[in-house]
C-alpha cells in the first residue's frame, strides 16, 4: 500500500497487525490523533495475546478499529526518516521515565514532556491525544498466571484513556 505504515495495535486481549495510510508530511502520530473515533487499518491480521483466546476472523482486507479499545499503537519498523522527523520535533521537550498500568498491561517507557509540565498536565490538556513514548517495555498482566507475554517497542503511541495509574520516575533522560 502506497503511503502505508505497518503497525501493530494492542488492545486488552488482541494484537492487530496491519497498515495505516500515512502520507507526507503527516506522521503516524498525526494520523492516529485525528479527531475521529476509529482508525482505518488495511490488511488486518488478528491474533490473541493468549493462545487460549478464540478469534473468529484472522485476516481482513480493511477494518475500522475503535480508538477507545486501543491500549497502544506501534510502528512495525522504525524508519530512519521518521526517526529524524521525530527528533527535530522533540528538541524543546524533556524525556521522563514513567511506569504505567492499564487494565491489561504493566509497562515502563520514556515520555516526551514540555519542560514545565508533568505527565498528568500533559494528559489533562487533551485526553483524546495518544501520547508518543519510546523504549516501551510492557507485560500483559493476564498472562502472569499462564505463558508470559512481554512486548518491547522503540516507539509507540499510548492511549491516555486506558491508563489506570502512572508514576513519573525522578530521573530525566537525555
Amino acid at each position: 500500500m502506497d503511503g502505508g505504515e505497518a503497525v501493530v495495535i494492542f488492545s486488552s486481549f488482541l494484537k492487530l497487525t496491519g497498515e495505516i495510510a500515512v502520507t507526507a508530511p503527516l506522521r503516524l502520530t498525526d494520523v492516529v490523533n485525528r479527531r475521529a473515533d476509529f482508525l482505518e487499518v488495511r490488511n488486518v491480521s488478528l491474533e490473541p495475546l493468549a493462545s487460549t483466546y478464540p478469534v473468529v476472523s484472522h485476516v481482513e482486507t480493511s477494518a475500522l478499529v475503535a480508538k477507545a479499545s486501543i491500549v497502544f499503537v506501534a510502528p512495525v519498523h522504525e524508519a530512519p526518516l521518521e526517526t529524524g522527523r521525530r527528533s527535530a520535533l522533540l528538541v524543546e521537550k524533556v524525556i521522563r521515565r514513567v511506569a504505567v498500568s492499564t487494565d491489561a498491561f504493566s509497562l515502563v517507557c520514556e515520555v516526551f514532556l514540555e519542560p514545565r509540565l508533568g505527565l498528568r498536565e500533559t494528559i489533562e490538556r487533551n485526553l483524546d491525544d495518544f501520547i508518543p513514548v519510546r523504549n516501551l517495555s510492557a507485560v500483559w498482566v493476564p498472562a502472569l498466571t499462564r505463558e508470559p507475554v512481554s512486548i518491547q517497542r522503540p516507539f509507540a503511541l499510548l492511549q491516555p484513556r486506558r491508563i489506570l495509574s502512572f508514576a513519573e520516575r525522578e530521573d530525566v533522560v537525555t
